[in-house]
């Protein structure tokens, strides 16, 4: 199980007169300089985490050759496309309009072609159909033949044959 743990009073010896390392009775405030402490700028950095700690200035002037400066960026607003994909895209739909417009006029122009070619064509056998009935008709004589079949019961079956004119 884990608890949070109480404080818990810590006793502290009774400090010696005469010994400068013993503790102070009295909770010391403010800043605290050691002796043998050397006082030197402190500089304020963000940290890894935006947070911005003192550091010395010595170590940050030692972080600063460590890291390179970034170049200044340049924040003049940017077309919204690439200007060689706009005259790549403007190229093709160049080519293609007048792809279409050339299927276009081709197609005016062929049509009437067509029909016309299509049209003689549709003449021409209507002429020959004309032609070969009137070519074929000639005078001789005409047979006919009648066959006649009477079926009868199981199976019997008796078949006559005319031949006229």
């Amino acid at each position: 199980m884990s608890y949070p743990l109480e404080p818990r009073p810590t006793a502290y010896p009774a400090p010696r007169p005469a010994s400068p390392t013993a503790p102070a009775t009295v909770p010391v405030t403010g800043l605290v300089q050691l002796h043998d402490e050397h006082r030197e700028a402190v500089v304020w950095v963000p940290d890894a985490y935006g947070r911005m700690v003192p550091v010395s200035r010595s170590q940050a002037d030692a972080m600063l050759a460590l890291v390179p400066a970034t170049s200044p960026r340049d924040l003049a607003p940017q077309p919204l496309l690439d200007p060689r994909a706009q005259t790549i895209v403007a190229a093709g739909l160049g080519t293609g309009a007048a792809a279409a417009g050339v299927g276009y006029g081709l197609g005016q122009v062929l049509a009437p072609l067509a029909a016309v070619a299509s049209g003689t064509g549709l003449w021409a056998l209507a002429l020959l159909a004309v032609v070969g009935a009137t070519a074929r008709r000639t005078t001789g004589t005409t047979y006919v033949t009648h066959n006649h079949t009477d079926a009868r019961w199981f199976g019997r079956a008796a078949t006559t044959t005319r031949n006229g004119r």
